[in-house]
């Protein structure tokens, strides 16, 4: 179902059973960080513990080789519930993901010990912006990434879609979309669609996970993936339960870099794999990003040319079957998740540009009929008159298929006709 707020909170009574923290620690042994008055005032190498302007508690460690005239990236990442930044942050270096940055890691506004059991609230999203302003105005930074596992993953989705101008890249864990946070609530805003629009977003959730089911992450990656967001992708390991330092984060972040032309050697080679896999989304953002990217050599930029000439050839390819199956198909359930999966491969391409631009059209002249006919149809559920809700829903996908509602409409159908599915 669309609401999981209720989730989110149960979720913090058996995640800290399940997350290995990296540290163990009591008031008497606390880890050696001190605290500092200013971002500026942390040394290289060095992790500190600080204060921003609205009050959110963070650590923060400068890598050794920070050299202010070349800059460095930024990565903010939140812990899960009952735990703080410091049982996060040495994973970083531990694995030696992104220790090239700085790492924030702030502590949740819930707690009053920085050592201690802290929690993320549902308004956090301005305290965690602060805090990455507070880094950003000290450093020369290049880029910023945000993520966070658990707890922090919701509050991921929430500072991205309130906050998109301060980030590069997302990288929510085990979390959901909070509902108020679902991208379909800025169409009516343009100028905040297109700053959200522009993040790419890795979500990471283990099948295995017992404690945020897959299901939820299932269902953020696929709001944003009705919604039409050009960089995307999900990484959902087997075997992979709750913890944070068996996940791909690493993978992650080389992709997030590859969405953003940033190190072209290592992002170049992914997109090459990319290409072989058919993932034409991804190998015409990457693209796109080195093409254009000042740091890029000719030869780089030649290579990223090709990928781009070679994710256009395959959308000329697939143009005349989607348009054949739009023309032809007159039942939604079966024609819109191919839209949706042709769209992930292929909204970039100059080749499917028509096809875009008219379901885009369509879709703002259906979007009040199809949020109204939600709106009766999640109200009937909510009351138990499941055929009632049904019915609704039935109706929505024949006056306004082309709504981002459309989806709920699907999932929910589908899930009544089989519901194993």
């Amino acid at each position: 179902m669309r609401t999981r707020t209720l989730l989110f909170l149960i979720a913090s009574a058996i995640a800290c059973l399940l997350l290995a923290p990296t540290a163990a620690w009591t008031k008497d042994k606390k880890p050696p960080v001190k605290s500092a008055e200013k971002p500026e005032d942390v040394k290289k190498g060095k992790t500190a513990l600080l204060k921003a302007p609205k009050g959110m508690v963070y650590f923060l460690k400068v890598p050794k080789k920070y050299d202010p005239k070349v800059g460095a990236p930024l990565l903010v990442f939140m812990h899960g519930s009952n735990m703080n930044g410091m049982q996060y942050l040495p994973m970083f270096g531990a694995k030696k993901w992104y220790d090239h940055a700085i790492i924030c890691c702030p502590n949740g506004e819930g707690g009053n010990d920085a050592f201690g059991a802290n929690n993320f609230t549902q308004q956090a999203a301005p305290l965690v912006a602060d805090v990455t302003e507070h880094v950003q105005k000290a450093f020369n930074v290049t880029h910023t990434y945000i993520g966070g596992h658990s707890q922090g993953g919701f509050v991921t989705y929430s500072v991205i879609m309130h906050f998109p101008h301060l980030y590069d890249g997302a990288v929510p864990m085990a979390g959901d979309c909070w509902m108020q946070n679902e991208p379909n609530l800025w169409e009516n805003d343009e100028e905040m669609l297109a700053k959200q629009m522009r993040i790419p977003i890795a979500v990471i959730h283990g099948k295995a996970d017992p404690v945020v089911s897959f299901s939820q992450g299932q269902h953020a990656f696929d709001v944003f993936h009705t919604m039409g967001y050009p960089k995307l992708r999900l990484f959902a390991p087997e075997r992979l339960g709750h913890q944070f330092g068996l996940s791909p984060v690493g993978d992650a972040l080389i992709w997030l870099d590859a969405m953003n032309g940033i190190g072209s050697k290592k992002g170049l080679k992914a997109a090459g794999k990319w290409a072989k896999a058919k993932e034409w989304g991804w190998v015409h953002a990457a693209g796109q990003a080195y093409a254009t990217s000042e740091a890029a050599t000719g030869s780089e930029k030649a290579k990223a040319k090709k990928l781009i000439a070679s994710a256009e050839a395959a959308a000329a390819k697939a143009v005349p079957k989607m348009q054949k199956l739009l023309e032809e198909e007159t039942d939604p359930r079966q024609w819109l998740p191919a839209f949706w999966a042709f769209r992930h491969q292929y909204g970039r391409t100059e080749a499917a540009k028509p096809l875009i631009e008219d379901y885009v059209a369509k879709r703002g002249e259906q979007r009040q009929t199809g949020a109204s006919l939600w709106r009766q149809a999640f109200g009937n559920s909510r009351q138990g008159n499941k055929e009632k809700c049904y019915e609704l829903l039935e109706k929505l996908l024949v006056e306004a298929p082309y709504s981002f509602d459309a989806y709920y409409a699907v999932s929910w159908l589908d899930a009544r006709d089989d519901p194993d599915k």
